[in-house]
């Protein structure tokens, strides 16, 4: 899909509303709605698996200020593009943890590889654009229509799509699974980026 407001349609029609001329512009309820829950939800599904498309490497800078106990070193997490979930650091077995926007490590240097934030929707996969359509859908079901059921149904789906990458993904040779091999590594026990508060779900009167 070539923009947002195709993806953000796409889901609205799962949940059975009208489409949107544009998302940006919106100002009815359901507009609103949607322009509360697109980021978050993009966010989500990009934290959610190692998408080819959002895997980033970069070397972090290191603070002058050291941790107070138990890490040696502490580094800022990459800003440019935005670090959703450290994955793995190249070339270490250290332990090493993420506390706010740092990462903390008694490395001396670090080159990360982490999920990004992607917010260009013409880098989208084909089946992370699925996946996001019926993760937004089941988002925005009950805020819209007020359907526990079709949110529960929805998110049923998602779950399937994201499977089907899964499967995808390992048809294709030597590819990083899903972050459970991350959570499985318990000397890493930090990789993972504090989740971003959702949006209220409640809309605005039209």
């Amino acid at each position: 899909m070539d923009s947002k407001t195709a993806i953000v349609n796409a889901a609205l029609l799962l949940v059975g509303d009208e489409e949107l001329t544009d998302l940006d512009a919106a100002t009815s309820t359901t507009g609103r709605i949607a322009q509360r829950w697109y980021p978050h939800t993009r966010d989500t599904v990009i934290r959610s698996y190692t998408w080819n498309f959002a895997l980033a490497r970069q070397a972090l800078s290191l603070l002058a200020a050291n941790p107070a106990f138990e890490f040696g070193n502490q580094f800022t997490l990459p800003t440019d593009p935005f670090c959703l979930r450290a994955l793995s650091i190249f070339d270490s077995d250290s332990e090493w943890r993420v506390e706010g926007r740092k990462l903390l490590t008694d490395d001396g240097s670090v080159n990360l590889k982490y999920i990004s934030r992607v917010t260009d929707v013409a880098q989208f996969d084909d089946l992370y654009t699925d996946a996001l359509i019926y993760k937004l859908a089941s988002n925005m079901a009950f805020a819209i229509m007020r359907d526990r059921l079709l949110k529960r149904e929805l998110q049923a789906e998602y779950l399937i799509k994201v499977q089907e990458a899964r499967t995808a993904d390992s048809m294709e040779g030597t590819f990083d699974r899903i972050a459970s091999d991350v959570f499985l590594r318990t000397r890493r026990v930090g990789s993972l980026i504090p989740p971003v508060t959702p949006p209220s779900s409640a809309g605005s009167p039209r």
